[in-house]
């Protein structure tokens, strides 16, 4: 990932995206907003516990920074599973009462948005059918195959071939930092790469499980770019739930349009 200012702000793109022709994209960073300590600033989240009117003001300088009007987001309320939603011209409030981790369109104009604290931000692009989509991968996103299910949804809707994907594999904990428990390893024991034990302590590889997937579902490997940026190791820069020890974090988010 590339580095870079829009807006005032500080925000980071895929290189393999940044240039592409009719694409807007960002992963934002903990920087450059309005919010206090623990949500310290630029928090993009409504349910961590944020005043409302911090998030707002946030949202407005993301809004501006990407070139979008704060009622072109397009968002709605994760829930740590594979469920799809077609933006096309739902009103903004009507979008955030839906369910869902995976966000598609091929509508010009709205700005899809999700937000993140260790989870994997995926973004897949395909620039022949001038489609999108936005996936939020926990654990348990991954262990519902988020990112095949976002191939999937492509493909059904817009007639994306998954050779011509484009993905992105944004900021999130990665295997150094993400020990987890047997109840949680043993949902992803059958699959290669994903658990790593090193003595007492079980490590989750989110980065290695959400790239085999989507290799799985027919995206080139050239095609596939992972940022290796650990949201823990990194926590200065992104909001990390680990590095918060258990208390409130904020959220970043990622953003992307068609033009």
């Amino acid at each position: 990932m590339r580095r870079l200012q829009r807006g005032g702000l500080p925000l980071a793109e895929f290189d393999l995206l940044a240039g592409l022709p009719g694409l807007v994209h960002a992963v934002s960073t903990r920087h450059g907003g309005v919010s206090p300590a623990p949500f310290d600033t630029l928090n993009l989240g409504l349910s961590c516990g944020d005043a409302p009117e911090n998030v707002a003001a946030n949202r407005r300088r993301l809004a501006e920074a990407v070139g979008a009007r704060p009622e072109q987001l397009a968002t709605c309320f994760q829930v740590h599973g594979a469920q799809v939603v077609h933006v096309d011209d739902q009103p903004a409030e009507v979008l955030r009462r839906e369910h869902a981790d995976i966000l598609i369109t091929n509508r010009p104009g709205r700005f899809l948005m999700l937000r993140f604290a260790d989870c994997v931000p995926l973004l897949l692009v395909d620039p022949r059918r001038r489609a999108l989509a936005l996936a939020h991968a926990g654990w348990r996103g991954t262990a519902a195959d988020v990112a095949v299910a976002a191939v999937r949804a492509l493909s059904e809707q817009f007639g994306s071939a998954p050779r011509d994907l484009l993905a992105g594999v944004g900021p999130a904990i990665g295997p150094c930092c993400y020990e987890v428990g047997e109840e949680v390893a043993a949902h992803f024991a059958h699959r290669p790469g994903g658990v790593r034990r090193d003595g007492q302590r079980i490590m989750l590889d989110l980065w290695a499980l959400n790239r085999e997937a989507l290799l799985a579902a027919g995206v080139p490997a050239a095609q596939i770019e992972l940022s290796a940026l650990c949201t823990r190791c990194h926590s200065r820069d992104f909001f990390s739930h680990r590095a918060a020890g258990g208390g409130p974090s904020g959220r970043f988010s990622l953003i992307a349009s068609l033009q």
